[in-house]
């Protein structure tokens, strides 16, 4: 495959975004990989810091405009676009939307299309369609595990979830503390308050906790307040807000453990850079027991429920501090595979293959 000219979708290319910062990480390397890279986005920051070989297009996040002047702004920019590019390539990321509008409206119908997402069926029935929608339009659907895409089809292959890992990495030969952090989006899915009762009720209970992320939607806001509300009393457990992606690394460090209470299908990004960065993991979904041996994985994935989290923090309290880093380090040393590196270049494999 050539890689002249890539035109690549997504959601937001704002470093800041609390939950879409790492797409930063994905134009870097998309830079380095591609003469020419066009992006067309729908939350594009007023300030942009461009490589010369990327341009941004899209939605600005300052346009109060209607839905169907953002559309019909959409619209005409993809079949500018695609009238004076030839893509080699068009790579969607989180945006199965956008990559319907390049099949409908785009003028080089030869273009290969790989829509990369990694989250459950979603609930509103217009966003399954479109979902459904992406995938037939698309040449091939790149997903992180075997639960991350919710359709069954021979065009899905599972690569892995892309982080930076150099950026994250630290060698950890002790353990500094026993805090834990819980670096998550605030949302109710995230079963966020069922990870904090039950590291009050175990071994750790003298130790701190603290959510790293922030709400999104208004649903996710009331639920913010609710917990704050809750844990008001607690002065162990901590809401720090958001922080930007770039800064995460640095606060990884003052922490040892983290807790992702997400069910079966979210295959979190969180888990794989706290675990780069030499964190402890605590996990519900199995999909992530790959990183380990099957013997370690009782130390480290619970059902989600609050006994079986409760008796796996206690049962990790009592290891050796040696026996503690035998299984992070296994885990940092396999979570290296899933580095943006490694990741773009099973992307790319999906289409010459």
């Amino acid at each position: 495959m050539n890689r002249q000219n890539l035109l690549y979708l997504n959601l937001s290319v704002d470093e800041k975004d609390i939950s879409l910062g790492f797409a930063k990480t994905w134009t870097d390397q998309f830079s380095e990989n591609f003469k020419n890279v066009d992006v067309i986005t729908l939350n594009r920051p007023t300030e942009i810091t461009e490589h010369e070989n990327i341009k941004i297009y899209g939605i600005s996040n300052s346009d109060k405009s209607s839905k169907l002047k953002k559309y019909i702004q959409i619209k005409n920019l993809i079949q500018k676009l695609t009238t004076i590019t030839n893509y080699d390539l068009c790579f969607s990321h989180m945006s199965p939307l956008l990559l319907v509008l390049t099949r409908i409206y785009s003028k080089n119908r030869k273009t290969p299309r790989i829509l990369w997402y990694t989250h459950p069926k979603p609930k509103e029935f217009s966003k399954r369609a479109i979902l459904l929608l992406s995938l037939i339009f698309s040449d091939k659907v790149v997903t992180a595990s075997n639960s991350s895409f919710p359709y069954k089809s021979k065009k899905v292959a599972i690569i892995g979830h892309a982080i930076d890992y150099q950026l994250f990495h630290n060698e950890r030969r002790d353990l500094l503390n026993k805090e834990f952090i819980i670096l998550s989006r605030v949302s109710q899915s995230k079963n966020i308050e069922l990870a904090i009762d039950c590291f009050l009720n175990s071994k750790f209970h003298n130790n701190s906790i603290t959510i790293v992320g922030d709400s999104v939607t208004a649903k996710d806001k009331e639920y913010k307040k609710y917990l704050k509300e809750k844990y008001f009393h607690n002065d162990n457990v901590f809401f720090k807000g958001k922080v930007t992606h770039k800064s995460l690394p640095s606060i990884l460090k003052n922490y040892s453990f983290h807790i992702n209470a997400t069910p079966f299908g979210f295959y979190d990004k969180s888990v794989l850079e706290t675990l780069s960065a030499g964190l402890f993991n605590f996990y519900s979904n199995t999909d992530y027991n790959i990183l380990f041996k099957e013997e370690l994985t009782s130390f480290t994935n619970f059902k989600l429920n609050q006994s079986s989290l409760t008796k796996k923090l206690n049962l990790v309290y009592d290891l050796e501090e040696k026996n503690l880093l035998e299984i992070i380090k296994l885990g940092q040393k396999n979570v290296s595979n899933q580095s943006i590196k490694t990741i773009f270049n099973r992307v790319i494999a999906t289409i010459v293959s």
